[in-house]
């Protein structure tokens, strides 16, 4: 038997042994002076965020405020490139009164070499934003994303307690 058929069988067996990774979505500040990784996805929003920001600074009492801006990220290794997730929490819209739910704009990102790609936008995606320093492995609510090797997709879901919503947005990762 020469060694292409046997390649054949395995390469099947490999590619299925490949599972979904899971993370959930973490928040972070990031700077809207400095040009970073979050400040860089969100570009084109980080303007009006500093100005609204330093207007804030300008109130009696608000000199203290920072000039930062808060995402809910994570991000993934896919063949050789960095995959962010970024959820900003900016222009988020109430989920109909329920608690801790808001509805954010949301990019996914590569980033390879330097370069930034913005892979796809969503207008609208269903974020937890409560329990946020909880680690990962104790958290009730929190909004999941997960690559699947399989299809080249990122899911996403959100989690309270013991139940699980998936969510209709996908996004294909090339």
């Amino acid at each position: 038997m020469s060694a292409a058929p046997i390649l054949a069988i395995l390469a099947p067996l490999s590619a299925s042994a490949e599972q979904a990774i899971s993370h959930r979505l973490m928040p972070q500040t990031f700077s809207l002076t400095d040009s970073n990784l979050q400040a860089r996805i969100w570009s084109d929003q980080v303007p009006e965020m500093l100005k609204f920001r330093k207007y804030l600074q300008s109130t009696p009492g608000g000199a203290d405020k920072p000039l930062v801006g808060v995402v809910y990220t994570s991000s993934f290794e896919i063949e050789g490139k960095q995959i962010v997730v970024s959820v900003i929490s900016n222009n988020c819209a109430n989920a109909g009164g329920v608690p801790d739910l808001l509805f954010c704009p949301a990019r996914v990102a590569s980033l390879s070499a330097g370069k930034l790609e913005v892979l796809a936008g969503i207008p609208d995606l269903l974020v937890t934003v409560s329990e946020t320093e909880a680690p990962q492995s104790s958290a009730r609510k929190a909004t999941i994303a997960t690559y699947d090797p399989q299809t080249h997709q990122i899911a996403f879901a959100n989690v309270d307690g013991n139940e699980r919503t998936e969510l209709p947005q996908k996004v294909v990762v090339r």
